[in-house]
């Protein structure tokens, strides 16, 4: 290879692998979800050597797996979500170039290179398989996969030892996932389009340099098949799949509109609710696109090339696979999502007939496309950050506290969905848990400490909003607290608004065992219940107060009122409710337990001169009442004294 063609291809690579790093870069902040945690469980029991062994803990056979996970721990002694999630945002880069150089190498035209590992950067249908840790056996399996279609292109041209590397990655793959019996056939086709270019002669340790006779993606073929049969005999918990939810054509249209993904795109803006008719339209357009770049016999390999790629992996997904699965599963296209790319990428060249303003079209036609696939996957990628909001509150509240102390999570969201889907067939949800995975788990490893978790819903704290949601509820009801947080526990209340997730620390409670609290004077006092504590502090347009109880709530109908009163006694803001949000008789904590009630007001007016400094509200006022009657509890200062308006009054200070 030239100098020059060497920098073209160095440029062409770094191009596309940039465009696909800085997309998927705000991986880094998303927590340990779903597979995750499941992979993590498992490696729990294994070692260097037991991975490669077969378990009945896991439905299939596929040990480099957890190697990723094995290596974190032995680096870190437990499992950071910056550094796994690191390894999925580089494998997808290194794919990404390995796809520049397979084009590179079977036509030697940088358009196509480029085109191709651009669209395969900004496959909209990869974002679960780099932006969930969990999926990486698709990216490591893509990156052995096309390594060794490189080697096996070497090894046709040069013959030798490169035979060996094939084969050894060949090995690895089958390790690494079942997909890889298919190496046989990405192997045969780019072989043909690889022919092409070089003249193939005999193995290279054969003294007889006649043209090859025997193609040895055949061998490949036979063991792939080979490792299928000796696959049934393996020891593994696979589960019986369901046979009522198998529509095969629903299915094809799936990957039919994988394959077709601009066009269904553009079809679900015109036709949203007609399906069938925009995927078979889309398909008819590609197939007669199609046939008109075949004219030229030069194309024609390239096309075979594609669509054959994309083809056979389709069709052996849609055979082995339940329908809910594959819906459910736009990772499942990043394998076949490399024959889309090579495909569109021989296509967009037929706009190049119309010379000069045929590389303008062709630049806006590929950049359209990667506009498209980029906000899609960006749109998820933001949906997963925000279904992680529940793990970064905990990560803040939770870094200093006591590691007795639990973890209460109500209304922990599992997954969400928007209310209109982008393509038109799939399910565009977003995930966090599954019901194979334990909110200890979620909590455990995202704040590397181990703690007592309860996940429990509060149906009275769900509002309705125009998208689906799920809940992942660990336990039917809260037990009690005495018995699964001795040391009691920090509350998280999670809320589903017409914008997402929101996720708020409300609090926590804790037993009586603490003489500093329980000695002193109350505040103020409202029967039974008295406020042994109590600070509000002005920031940012924001109250926080933090009051802590003596635990007397039994009513369900019992709540607390903390109104912010500016100097004239307007009324700024308020944060009423219940205890740490929760109804008094639901959470049923012991007698004498204190609360710690923590309480975020918005002001509507920080411009008011108070008596603690300008700009910073006057006073908090808080009391207790009957939410139904409105009436105000009786309450009494520390001196037993009645309070005006049966209600204490607190000065805010200023953060400043």
């Amino acid at each position: 290879m030239s100098v020059l063609r060497r920098h073209v291809l160095l440029a062409t690579a770094v191009c596309a692998a940039a465009v696909a790093l800085v997309l998927y870069w705000p991986i880094r902040q998303l927590p340990l979800s779903f597979d995750d945690l499941l992979h993590i469980r498992l490696v729990k029991g294994l070692n260097y050597a037991t991975v490669w062994l077969p378990t009945t803990d896991f439905a299939y056979y596929r040990p480099v797996l957890f190697l990723p996970v094995l290596l974190s721990r032995s680096l870190f002694s437990y499992y950071p979500a910056p550094f796994l999630y690191g390894m999925n945002w580089l494998l997808h880069a290194a794919n990404v170039t390995l796809v520049v150089a397979l084009a590179w190498r079977l036509w030697r035209r940088w358009p196509r290179a480029l085109a191709a590992g651009l669209l395969l950067a900004c496959y909209p249908f990869s974002f679960q398989a780099v932006a969930v840790f969990g999926n990486n056996i698709y990216l490591i399996l893509l990156l052995l996969l096309l390594l060794a279609l490189h080697t096996y292109l070497w090894a046709l041209d040069r013959g030798g030892w490169w035979w060996g590397v094939t084969a050894v990655l060949f090995f690895i793959g089958l390790l690494t996932h079942e997909l890889m019996v298919l190496f046989g056939v990405y192997a045969a086709l780019s072989q043909w389009a690889y022919m092409r270019h070089i003249e193939i002669r005999a193995w290279r340790w054969q003294r007889d340099p006649s043209p090859l006779t025997f193609s040895p993606y055949l061998l490949f073929l036979l063991a792939g098949a080979t490792y299928i049969v000796l696959y049934q005999f393996l020891p593994l918990a696979i589960p019986p799949q369901p046979t009522s939810n198998n529509l095969p054509e629903l299915k094809l249209l799936y990957f039919g509109q994988a394959l077709i993904y601009p066009l269904a795109w553009l079809g679900a803006r015109l036709l949203p609710d007609n399906a069938p008719l925009i995927i078979m339209t889309g398909l008819a357009a590609t197939i007669i696109w199609t046939g008109w770049a075949a004219r030229p016999p030069e194309n024609r390999l390239a096309l075979l090339l594609g669509w054959g790629w994309w083809g056979v992996t389709a069709v052996l997904l849609t055979l082995t696979l339940p329908t809910d699965y594959i819906l459910h599963g736009p990772r499942l296209h990043y394998l076949g999502s490399v024959g889309v790319c090579l495909l569109w990428a021989v296509l967009l060249d037929l706009l190049f007939v119309w010379r000069r303003v045929g590389q303008v079209l062709w630049a806006v036609v590929l950049g359209l496309m990667l506009l498209m696939g980029a906000v899609f996957a960006r749109g998820r990628l933001a949906a997963l950050a925000n279904l992680g909001t529940p793990v970064a509150v905990m990560q803040t509240e939770m870094a200093a506290r006591p590691l007795a102390e639990g973890v209460l999570l109500v209304n922990l969201p599992a997954w969400v969905a928007p209310a209109r889907n982008t393509f038109p067939v799939g399910v565009e949800h977003a995930a966090l848990m599954g019901k194979h995975i334990f909110a200890e788990e979620l909590v455990w490893e995202n704040l590397n400490q181990v703690r007592p978790v309860r996940a429990v819903e509060a149906p009275e704290l769900r509002q309705p909003v125009d998208y689906p949601y799920g809940l992942h509820v660990q336990s039917p009801d809260l037990g009690d607290p005495a018995v699964w947080a001795p040391a009691g526990a920090n509350v998280f209340i999670n809320r589903f608004t017409e914008t997402g997730v929101t996720s708020e620390f409300s609090g926590r409670f804790i037993p009586a065992d603490m003489p500093a609290l329980n000695a002193a004077e109350p505040l103020a006092t409202w029967g039974d219940t008295a406020l042994l504590e109590g600070t509000a502090v002005a920031c940012d347009h924001h109250i926080t107060a933090d009051l802590t109880w003596r635990w007397a709530f039994t009513t369900a109908t019992t709540s607390v009122f903390v109104q912010v009163l500016a100097g004239d006694g307007r009324l700024l803001g308020q944060a009423d409710g219940p205890p740490l949000q929760l109804r008094p008789d639901w959470l049923a904590l012991p007698p004498s337990w204190l609360v710690l009630d923590h309480r975020q007001i918005e002001v509507v007016d920080t411009a008011v001169p108070a008596a603690s400094g300008a700009g910073v509200p006057a006073t908090l006022l808080i009391g207790l009442y009957n939410y139904v009657t409105g009436a105000r509890a009786p309450g009494t200062d520390a001196a037993s004294h009645p309070l005006p308006d049966n209600a204490l009054r607190l000065p805010i200070q200023s953060c400043s």
